[in-house]
């Protein structure tokens, strides 16, 4: 019987995960020279401006979706939202970061100071309703990627926080056929993958893909075309389109057992940002 939600997706487990990503990229941004602001990021076509202007409008609208679904407070207008985008899009880098922090630090406070009773509540958001701690992890996966996206554009060897690693694997199995192409899924329909997750978090897990979706399995039921062994936070970056096969096979990150050309599929099958 699947694990309920409400116990896979731990309420004080996301939110310690979501402050912990978001003073490390806190640290790094007061930190970081001017000029390099308007440098790339590893998201296609986003400036490290822009990747920083979005997580800061995403934490005050997101605010303003959480106090709606847990106090009634009046529902969220289009009006009001494109208010907040435009005037994080017009921000210079110092007021940006102070906007990011003080929108950041709001949301986490409301949350670190919800009682038990509202930690179980359940929020309707654009993927239906669900229990806030399995809600929340949809800004996890946002906060998360997107620091990583700005991190590893200033230094290579970047990688998820452990605590991202552990709370989030969960979420990245329930939600790994969501921005799938369907032609790259038709075209490798039948093809079953085994992947062996190290680190923080230790488990075997088989992906199938099939014709309407993509199924978590048994590895040892899947009849596996190739496995690959890789570390569990490359594997949720694998998912969001932020691990190229080639570029960490090369470097050790990935080993590769089997048909390797089936393997680097993977790659168009989870095109990413």
């Amino acid at each position: 019987m699947p694990t309920p939600a409400a116990e896979r997706h731990d309420f004080r487990a996301v939110v310690t995960a979501l402050r912990r990503e978001y003073e490390l990229l806190d640290r790094l941004l007061a930190a970081l020279r001017l000029e390099r602001w308007a440098g790339p990021s590893a998201c296609a076509e986003w400036s490290l401006q822009k990747v920083v202007s979005h997580l800061g409008e995403e934490a005050e609208t997101g605010l303003i979706l959480l106090k709606h679904n847990l106090e009634g407070a009046e529902p969220p207008r289009r009006e009001r939202f494109q208010v907040i985008w435009d005037y994080f899009d017009s921000l210079a880098p110092e007021p940006l970061h102070a906007a990011f922090r003080d929108r950041n630090e709001a949301y986490l406070a409301y949350l670190e100071a919800l009682p038990a009773d509202k930690q179980q509540q359940r929020v309707r958001f654009f993927a239906g309703e669900a229990p806030l701690g399995e809600y929340l992890q949809f800004r996890l996966n946002e906060l998360a990627l997107h620091s990583w996206d700005i991190r590893v554009a200033l230094d290579p060897t970047a990688r998820l926080l452990p605590e991202t690693t552990r709370t989030h694997l969960a979420h990245i199995l329930d939600t790994v056929d969501s921005e799938v192409p369907a032609d790259v899924r038709a075209r490798l329909a039948g093809t079953a993958y085994a992947f062996l997750l190290t680190g923080p978090v230790q488990r075997e897990l088989g992906l199938v893909v099939e014709a309407d979706k993509l199924a978590i399995a048994d590895p040892a039921a899947v009849g596996a075309v190739a496995t690959l062994r890789l570390p569990a936070e490359a594997f949720i970056r694998l998912c969001a389109g932020r691990l190229q096969l080639p570029t960490a096979e090369a470097a050790g990150e990935v080993t590769v057992e089997g048909d390797r050309s089936a393997a680097l599929a993977l790659n168009a099958l989870f095109s990413g940002c």
